[in-house]
């Protein structure tokens, strides 16, 4: 087992440790030891049982084992970079890669969100909102209707933790955001120069002759910080179980701001409140039909226009999954495959050496071609932000609570006619 796997058991060990800790102190502390009389108030409150006891220390215990082993493989890790280090065997290794922490587990990992949830502020006789906790992973569509365990709405969310094998690490899609330059804001505009033309008179000249002026012109450029935001409502046992709000939040409010962001990316208006996407842009350099050419073909005609006349070489393209599910299709006279094929491992969208992205937000029988790290940036207001509130219609009385996910961010281009268009797919 390797150490991300047991760091991530950790957790969630830790998690339910916490979890059974809580609700045995309420159980305790709810006990009635003597009922309310016309005179006297009720008396709660007892001691843990033996097997209340028990079961919090088996879970103690089970974190410790997986700290043990934790310590013990970071321990025999430092020990054999100290001995390659003094005996200089064996090439560098590659640092070991992070487990990017989720959107949910920063929500509901965060000492506000837990300080908050302890303290019972959720059950006060009143509307309540959650403190507002913003999340570091902003490199992120749907109003669902209310989610709760009836079979007629979503059944029973909380399954069984039982995770046989080797349980391997989910696939992330790559988004469009991937492709641009990051960047933060702490204002509401970003004002940035971008290039308007270039002339190149460079020359062979004489030695003392006169040399030739090139021309470059820029202009000023804004891009206005929009928001993107949606929310879910959930009820309030829901939101007193970790894991499963975790699981929302990750499942559904990221998934739907990275939905919507992709989207404004490429087909915004630039009016108010959207942003101008790049397919939305003046400027682009013009569209390259295919015609009778393959996809492949056709996309390395636009990529190569681009490079001879922007003096730009594009580094990435947005395809929509039908599009490039032809271009996986593709098969030679033989009916062999030209791509890896079915029985192959997941092939990353990539032609001509160059990665690109797969989308719905990209129009069937369109691709869109550019530098994109070079000549754009997206610009983010801090992290992704989330709150919960029951001040919303009537979720006080049914408890029911609202939660908001919600980003800032501003969108900038350099250079329209770095990015141009591929049609008739």
């Amino acid at each position: 087992m390797n150490l991300a796997q047991l760091e991530s058991d950790l957790r969630a060990a830790k998690e339910r440790a916490s979890t059974l800790i809580a609700e045995t102190g309420q159980r305790c502390r709810d006990h009635v030891v003597t009922p309310a009389s016309a005179t006297t108030a009720a008396v709660t409150g007892r001691l843990m049982t033996a097997e209340e006891r028990g079961a919090i220390e088996a879970e103690l215990k089970a974190g410790e084992e997986l700290q043990r082993k934790i310590d013990s493989m970071k321990g025999d890790a430092a020990f054999s970079a100290r001995l390659e280090q003094l005996t200089g065997s064996g090439a560098p290794r590659p640092a070991t890669p992070q487990a990017r922490t989720s959107l949910g587990t920063q929500f509901i990992n965060a000492a506000d969100y837990q300080a908050f949830i302890k303290a019972q502020r959720h059950r006060i006789s009143g509307a309540w909102s959650s403190p507002g906790i913003e999340c570091a992973d902003g490199g992120l569509r749907m109003y669902g209707a209310t989610l709760t365990e009836d079979p007629a709405s979503g059944g029973s969310l909380v399954t069984p933790d039982v995770r046989p094998g080797i349980v391997p690490l989910r696939f992330v899609r790559p988004v469009v955001a991937d492709l641009i330059a990051p960047g933060s804001t702490t204002s509401n505009l970003v004002q940035y120069m971008k290039e308007k033309s270039f002339t190149n008179a460079a020359d062979a000249v004489r030695e003392g002759a006169l040399k030739p002026e090139s021309a470059l012109t820029f202009e000023s450029a804004s891009a206005p910080v929009r928001k993107l935001a949606h929310w879910i409502p959930v009820t309030e046992e829901m939101l007193e179980d970790f894991a499963q709000i975790r699981s929302i939040i990750d499942a559904r409010l990221l998934l739907g701001l990275q939905l919507k962001e992709e989207d404004e990316l490429l087909n915004g208006t630039g009016l108010d409140p959207h942003l101008l996407g790049l397919r939305m842009l003046p400027g682009l350099t013009p569209a390259h039909p295919k015609g009778a050419d393959s996809i492949a073909d056709a996309m390395l005609k636009q990529m190569t226009i681009i490079a001879t006349t922007t003096f730009v070489v594009p580094d990435g393209w947005v395809m929509n999954p039908n599009d490039w599910m032809t271009v996986q299709l593709a098969k030679n006279q033989q009916g062999n495959y030209m791509g890896s094929g079915p029985y192959a491992p997941p092939q990353t969208p990539q032609l001509w050496g160059i990665s690109g992205v797969t989308t719905p937000a990209m129009p069937v029988g369109e691709a869109l071609v550019g530098a994109y790290s070079a000549m754009s940036q997206i610009f983010r207001r801090g992290g992704v932000r989330i709150e919960a509130t029951n001040s919303h219609a009537d979720f006080f009385a049914k408890n029911l609570v609202a939660i908001r996910g919600e980003e800032r961010l501003a969108f900038a281009v350099y250079r329209e006619a770095a990015f141009g268009k591929v049609t008739g797919l």
